[in-house]
């Protein structure tokens, strides 16, 4: 059932002109998008129920690729009622109908779907999506435009996709190699004197003499608070940790040894700081850790600066539900100096 259908359809249950049967449809989907915008769920007689959900920032790892997914709202359809059919208020709240008027007016609109549904014919509704029937389920396509108005507040948020890194354990080995290569062949060189002047060779280095270099190893934490997904780098830098220092003149040190609270990665500054802003409108201390790996550049929205992991995920269980979906804590492996208010 295309746009004609459902006009001509409920022009002839209305008893109307094709026109004001037009203008009644289109002012009613107007009134369905602002329902979902404003109450955020809405139930249709004959139709089905509408709910737009909240999705939070996403990390996912593959061999390939990390991605990053930014926050958003998407609008989930179900066939069947969940709630009690808000079709006659809508026309009385936002068409302006008396009551009577908007009875005949629900019941005819409840038919009309319902006939479509059972003769399985498309129904189009301009401005909220097409319901059609595929694999022997009754599935909503909603518009882009509808989907933009929905995640208004994320406009300019894009996935990010960044290489994967190279294992930590590889780095330390490169590492221990480079040192052992030029032992070898000092002590080959050593061996070769000794025997040319027949005396017994002295070691050049012994295991207390070599300068060992700091061991660092990548380990992956299993979530430990269902609000939060813990990641972590466990790295040997010394063994004393420095107490992270205080956000002052809206900036934040992030010390040596200390962890933070990543929010959300993006890709793009101008997203960055509209979600920065909307953030701090919420009453979270957002701020932008910008980073490079491989030549992409992203950034980390973070909040905080905490001498422990148990401290950082305590502030997560106290964090909404909204801003800690997603959320994970990482390890501070060098100082870093995030200025909250001098752009990027």
């Amino acid at each position: 059932m295309v746009d004609r259908d459902c006009i001509e359809g409920l022009a002839g249950l209305l008893d109307v002109e094709r026109q004001e049967a037009e203008q009644l449809l289109i002012r009613f989907s107007s009134a369905m998008a602002a329902e979902l915008l404003a109450v955020r769920k809405l139930s249709l007689k004959g139709l089905g129920s509408f709910t737009v959900t909240h999705f939070p920032a996403a990390k996912k790892s593959s061999a390939s690729t990390v991605v990053y997914t930014p926050p958003g709202n998407r609008l989930l359809f179900t066939s069947r009622l969940t709630g009690a059919d808000d079709t006659i208020r809508l026309a009385v709240s936002r068409l302006s109908m008396i009551t009577e008027d908007a009875e005949r007016f629900g019941g005819a609109l409840a038919a009309l779907f319902m006939r479509a549904v059972q003769q399985q014919r498309e129904i189009r509704l301009n401005g909220i999506g097409r319901f059609a029937l595929e694999q022997g389920a009754w599935i909503f396509f909603p518009e882009r435009s509808l989907e933009e108005l929905l995640n208004r507040e994320y406009h300019d948020l894009q996935e990010v996709v960044l290489p994967p890194r190279e294992h930590m354990q590889d780095k330390g080995a490169q590492r221990t190699l480079r040192y052992k290569v030029p032992l070898a062949l000092l002590s080959v060189v050593a061996l070769l004197l000794a025997l040319f002047y027949g005396f017994e060779p002295i070691p050049l280095f012994s295991d207390t003499a070599v300068p060992k270099p700091a061991s660092i190893v990548k380990a992956a934490v299993h979530a430990e608070s269902a609000a939060a997904v813990v990641h972590s780098e466990s790295v040997t830098v010394s063994q004393t940790v420095t107490p992270p220092r205080a956000e002052a003149n809206g900036s934040l040190v992030l010390a040596p040894g200390s962890y933070t609270i990543v929010l959300v990665t993006l890709s793009k500054a101008e997203g960055v700081q509209k979600e920065l802003a909307r953030l701090r409108s919420e009453g979270v201390k957002a701020f932008a850790w910008p980073a490079e790996e491989k030549g992409i550049k992203y950034y980390r929205l973070i909040t905080g600066s905490f001498s422990s992991r148990q401290a950082a995920r305590e502030r997560i269980v106290r964090m909404a539900e909204k801003t800690a979906d997603g959320a994970y804590i990482q390890h501070v492996i060098k100082r870093v100096v995030l200025h909250g208010e001098k752009g990027l």
